[in-house]
């Protein structure tokens, strides 16, 4: 056996962590989030092969920090594995730009309170600086990728149909819909080759957020639930559709406006989705059980209870009280089902 060069090491790992352009755009939106954003712009040119930016108007990068702001496993979001006990940031691993510059060509601009000017800075595949120049940005951070996948063919061939790359474009908008939902106060711009696809100005509460993404219809037909236990600081709050509520505008043949946060982070929890079509098929209408029904489930929960460290995309995550989550939140759904089960004993009667 002999050891593998440290850049194939390098690109190994780092296609498993850049899977997509999805992957690429979730990475440097959490990075934006953690810097304290609350406006962010994503611009892509040909379904971000070609180009990925985003800006924001984050604290920006300090000067001693740039040389290795984008050299895998340096992070100023934790200092050791036990901090991941009390993470309240969205990213951790001080991974996704040493990542993103082994698969594509990497830009980042940046600016603090601090600087007189913003710089922008030139990394090579391992995330080294190879160039720097002033730049007339203003505070915040703007990550730019170029030639994504351009070491790998495969996996740009992949994205080589019309449908492919559209679809990619929709698995943008819906997370960053989430990100809309889960964060009122931020605005939001996703723009492709240069027509703006979707956008979200600041509203003050997570109900103007889901207003602006689902309408004012739909969200006539839902109502707000919550629930919190002071013994296990476990807290859910949400809005569901109410007992009355007609599925045809409450419920969707796919679970993309399903929507599930753990500690305002969007996660694909089986288990809750499961319990929460379960109530939703308690309507008359048999059609019901086929569809996913419109919600938002915002659960905080200890961050010790919490495991993150999960999936490379950090969209599943492992609960330390998983059953006591689950009860909690048929407790908040127990209401809504009385009345549908009342309905379901006396809908064959009328």
């Amino acid at each position: 056996m002999k050891q593998l060069p440290a850049a194939t090491v390098r690109l190994l790992s780092s296609s498993q962590i850049i899977t997509s352009v999805l992957s690429v755009v979730k990475e440097l939106i959490e990075n934006s989030l953690d810097a304290g954003a609350t406006s962010i712009e994503v611009k892509l040119e040909n379904y971000g092969f070609d180009k990925i930016e985003v800006r924001d108007n984050g604290e920006g990068i300090k000067a001693v920090d740039t040389p290795v702001m984008a050299v895998k496993y340096y992070t100023s979001k934790i200092n050791s594995h036990e901090d991941l006990e009390n993470l309240t940031t969205y990213g951790f691993r001080g991974e996704a730009l040493g990542s993103i510059c082994c698969v594509a060509e990497v830009l980042i601009t940046t600016r603090t309170a601090a600087d007189n000017f913003s710089t922008q800075y030139v990394l090579d595949g391992s995330g080294h600086i190879l160039s720097q120049k002033p730049s007339h940005l203003g505070q915040g951070t703007t990550v730019t990728a170029l030639r994504l996948f351009k070491n790998l063919p495969v996996r740009k061939q992949f994205y080589s149909t019309t449908k492919k790359c559209k679809d990619e474009l929709k698995k943008i908008q819906d997370l960053l819909i989430s990100y809309g939902i889960i964060k009122p106060g931020l605005r939001l711009v996703f723009v492709h080759n240069k027509a703006v696809i979707w956008q979200k100005s600041r509203v003050v509460d997570h109900k103007m957020a889901l207003m602006s993404v689902l309408g004012t219809s739909v969200m006539g037909n839902m109502e707000s639930l919550q629930y919190h236990s002071e013994e296990s600081q476990i807290y859910l709050s949400g809005f569901f559709p109410k007992h009355d509520a007609d599925h045809s505008s409450t419920s969707l043949s796919t679970p993309e406006r399903s929507f599930i946060f753990i500690n305002s982070r969007p996660v694909h929890q089986k288990d809750i989705l499961k319990l929460v079509r379960r109530y939703y098929s308690l309507k008359c209408l048999k059609e019901s059980t086929r569809l996913y029904p419109i919600f938002f489930l915002k659960i905080d929960v200890p961050t010790a209870d919490v495991d993150v460290n999960l999936t490379p995309d950090k969209s599943q995550v492992l609960l330390q009280n998983k059953i006591i989550v689950l009860s909690f939140s048929q407790k908040i759904l127990r209401p809504v089902w009385r009345m549908q089960q009342y309905k379901l004993k006396n809908c064959g009667r009328h």
